[in-house]
Formats: C-alpha cells, sequence, structure tokens
C-alpha cells in the first residue's frame, strides 16, 4: 500500500470516527492515540486531522492541538440558518431542476435523509460552491441529525413534505425548507443536549483520543 493509500484511508476512518458521535464536542484528539485506535500511523492521521481541520470538521488550538469543535446552542443555530441560507441560493439558481429520478434515488435511512436529499438539491443548481457548502454542512450537522431523531422523533414526514415539494413552485419548496429548519432552530437546546448525550453513551468514547 502506497503513502497516498494509507493516506486517504486514515482520512476516511478518522473522519468517520469524529463524525459518529463517539467523541464529545471540545474534546482533545491526539493523534498518538487516534493512530492506536485505528491502527493507523502517527504522520498519516496527523494528515487526516489538518485536512478536517481546514474542512472545519475539527479546529487546532494554540499549544493543545487537535480538539472537536465545542458545540453550543448559538453555534448550532447558525449552521441550520447556514444550511438554509445556501439551500436557498441552490432553489433561486437558475438552472435549478428536479425531476421525479431524482427523488426516487433518496435512500430512505432515517439518519441520512436530510443530507441525501439536500445534497441532491444543491447539485441540481448545478453550482459547484453551493454543492461543496452543503456537503460540508451534511458533515457538520451529522451528530446534530443523529441528536434529532432524539429530540424530534421520526422526521420521514418532513422529508417526504419537502421531496413532494420539489414538483411545485420554487417558492413552495423553499418555504418547506424554512418550516424544516426552523423546527430545529426552535429546538436548538434540546438538541444540543442530546449532542452531547450521544458521545456519553457511546463505549468508544475514551479520555482524549
Amino acid at each position: 500500500m502506497n503513502a497516498g493509500t494509507r493516506a486517504e484511508l486514515a482520512y476516511e476512518e478518522v473522519k468517520r470516527l469524529v463524525l459518529s458521535g463517539a467523541i464529545a464536542p471540545g474534546q482533545r484528539l491526539d493523534p498518538v492515540k487516534l493512530g492506536a485506535e485505528l491502527s493507523a500511523g502517527v504522520t498519516p492521521v496527523r494528515e487526516a486531522l489538518l485536512r478536517l481541520a481546514g474542512e472545519r470538521v475539527v479546529e487546532m488550538r494554540k499549544n493543545t492541538g487537535f480538539h472537536l469543535p465545542v458545540m453550543t446552542e448559538v453555534m448550532l443555530m447558525d449552521l441550520y440558518r447556514w444550511n438554509f441560507e445556501v439551500l436557498r441560493l441552490a432553489v433561486a439558481s437558475p438552472t435549478w431542476k428536479y425531476s421525479d429520478d431524482d427523488t426516487r434515488r433518496i435512500p430512505a435511512n432515517a439518519a441520512n435523509d436530510a443530507a441525501s436529499l439536500f445534497a441532491a438539491i444543491a447539485q441540481k443548481s448545478a453550482r459547484p460552491e453551493i454543492t461543496a457548502q452543503i456537503a460540508s454542512a451534511n458533515d457538520r450537522l451529522m451528530v446534530a441529525r443523529s441528536a434529532e431523531a432524539q429530540v424530534l422523533g421520526d422526521r420521514r414526514s418532513e422529508i417526504k413534505t419537502i421531496i413532494s415539494a420539489t414538483q411545485h413552485p420554487r417558492s413552495t419548496l423553499t418555504g418547506e425548507l424554512r418550516k424544516y429548519h426552523s423546527r430545529r432552530l426552535s429546538n436548538a437546546r434540546k438538541l444540543v443536549t442530546s449532542i452531547y448525550k450521544i458521545s456519553d453513551r457511546s463505549d468508544n468514547t475514551s479520555e482524549n483520543l
């Protein structure tokens, strides 16, 4: 296995772990301990963390190294608002178009429904920057969407409503996207509490990974 392959595998494994919710927000990420946990070398793990820092999935602090970003109510609300604004731009794009074939490709996995649907909406804008921003938001909201299952319950009806709205005027779709995000903004405090509980429940969490 060449160095490029090892680096890519390490990146995928480190990203999977930090997005799983197993590590509490704010916790330090030690490349040595992460490497041992993932059976990977320290160098590719460190490179993976640097790459994830560039993607804002992790952060690098002066003197203390890599950490998962702390999640607060204000931060989560800002991220939900940003996600809505980018989707709104996607729908407003002159090139935006959605079809029945696209909706049939949306998977039925409850945790990933929103991520898949929003990625599809962004791609239909034919604007690479919008697609990239939604991909980034999907990563950074992954744990929050797991928390949504605990706080908001079954969200499939919301997703079905948004999918249905793609076949209507853009204003209808924008309105449904606004409702979806407003519900989460109203429950942001409960969602943050649940995010921290997810890491508390995980058997994979260890101090200073």
